[in-house]
């Protein structure tokens, strides 16, 4: 049976490490409401950007997105 996905929304992980009493500790920097549609270009410009805000190393980058599943 074929399935309809439609994009609904999406969101932006930015995750920094920093060390706190010789152990490596990760915080994650959550940036909802970001249009699902917005291409992995986009997204890892915007990620990039921030993450030339942050004060802490960046461990990593993601984009998640959300969609509604139906049948066709």
């Amino acid at each position: 049976m074929a399935v309809v996905s439609t994009p609904q929304t999406g969101k932006l992980t930015l995750s920094v490490s920093e060390s706190v009493a010789g152990k490596t500790v990760v915080h994650n920097r959550i940036f909802s409401g970001v249009k699902a549609t917005a291409n992995a270009q986009d997204s890892f410009d915007s990620l990039n950007a921030l993450a030339g805000l942050q004060s802490m190393t960046v461990a990593g980058m993601s984009r998640t997105t959300m969609a509604d599943l139906a049948n066709a």
